[in-house]
Order: C-alpha cells, then structure tokens, then sequence
C-alpha cells in the first residue's frame, strides 16, 4: 500500500513540476534569481568599507567585519560565501581584506582575515577555496591542552594574491603566502608557501609543477 501511495505522489510531484514550468519558464526562473541577488547587493553595500560599481553579492552571504573589507569593481560574490576580518586579533592593527576589481568568488568560498588578505585584479576562484591568514593558537603544548575554540588567534603573515590568478575548486591558501602573476593553483592543493608568478602549482603541500616563460 506504501509503495502505490508512493508511486502516485511521485507522478503527482512530475505532473506538478511540468506544468509550474509553463508557467514559470526556467527563465523566468532565473530572471527572478538576478533580481533577489540586486536587492540583496542593495541591502548589504553600505556595510562595507567600500563597494565598487557594479559589484554583486549573491544570496545567503555570511558577514562579519565589514566595516574592514573593500570591494572593488565588477566583483561577483557567489552564493553561501563566508567573508570576515576579526577586529583587534593582532595588537595594534586592524584587519583589512581587500577584494579587487574584477574579481570573481566561487560559491560556498570562505575568505578569513585577522591580519591582511590582498586579493588582486581579475583573481578567479573555483568553488569552495578557503583564503585564510590566521589560525587557531600555535602549536605549543600550552595552547594544545587548551579546546580550539577559546585558543587566541593568531596570524603568521599577511597573504597576497597578485592579479589574474586562477584559483581551483576546494583549493586551500594558508597564512604568510604570495601568489605571483597569473599563476594557476589546481583543485584540491594547500598552498602553503608562495608561487612564483606564471606558474601551474598542484598538490598538498602545493608544489609548482610548470613555469611559463616568455616566448621573446
């Protein structure tokens, strides 16, 4: 009996979704998508530092700090993306996370600042790719026998990532590194020391595997 019951709510449930599509048209659909992603720019751009023109922040953006992060130009903020810079984490200097113009952020990304996060010109990024320039405590015994949690956090350096940079999905950027020029780190890599520019760098650590010179 279960089962019939089952099979009809499935047919019902195909019937319904077949028929709402003539009425609402996947693009439709989708027109409606970009006019919730511009009201939810609207009511999120005087909270940041600065906001560029023509800047998009998609729905469900968590935010923190903003009044420490700048926006620049032409930069898509995806969906269910996390951007914050924790104030007064570092004695006597305040966060300062900067997004430049032209920038494109994957969904579900999570950018974290406590010290300084440069992200340049024209940086595109895959879903999921963490940008960090802090952690939890250090690794000494004292910390450890604390619960991360109420660990202080700490920075180990600034992290810089230059102009035209491609970054792949789930990719991981660690505290205290630069990434040159056009360089392209592949999926799933942590990077943790800097990448020379017009470079390809894959793996955990993220070591370059191809460096592209200059054909003159």
């Amino acid at each position: 009996m279960i089962k019939i019951i089952f099979k009809i709510l499935l047919k019902i449930s195909h019937f319904a979704g077949h028929s709402i599509h003539y009425l609402i048209h996947s693009r439709t659909a989708l027109m409606l998508s970009i006019l919730q992603r511009e009201f939810h720019t609207g009511w999120l751009k005087s909270e940041f530092k600065s906001f560029g023109e023509k800047s998009v922040v998609d729905r469900h953006l968590t935010l923190c700090g903003a009044e420490f992060i700048s926006i620049g130009n032409n930069v898509s903020i995806g969906r269910y993306i996390v951007l914050t810079a924790w104030k007064n984490m570092i004695k006597d200097k305040q966060p300062e996370l900067v997004i430049s113009d032209n920038v494109e952020l994957g969904d579900e990304s999570h950018i974290t600042c406590c010290n300084r996060i440069i992200i340049g010109k024209g940086v595109l990024t895959g879903k999921k790719v963490l940008i960090t320039d802090n952690s939890h405590g250090v690794t000494e015994m004292e910390d450890l026998q604390k619960t991360p949690k109420i660990r202080e956090v700490v920075s180990k350096g600034e992290v810089i990532i230059h102009e035209n940079v491609w970054i792949g999905e789930k990719v991981s950027i660690m505290p205290g590194v630069t990434i040159g020029t056009g360089t392209i780190i592949g999926a799933n890599s942590v990077v943790t020391k800097d990448i020379p520019p017009y470079s390809l760098a894959v793996g955990c650590p993220a070591k370059v595997v191809k460096s592209i010179k200059n054909k003159d």
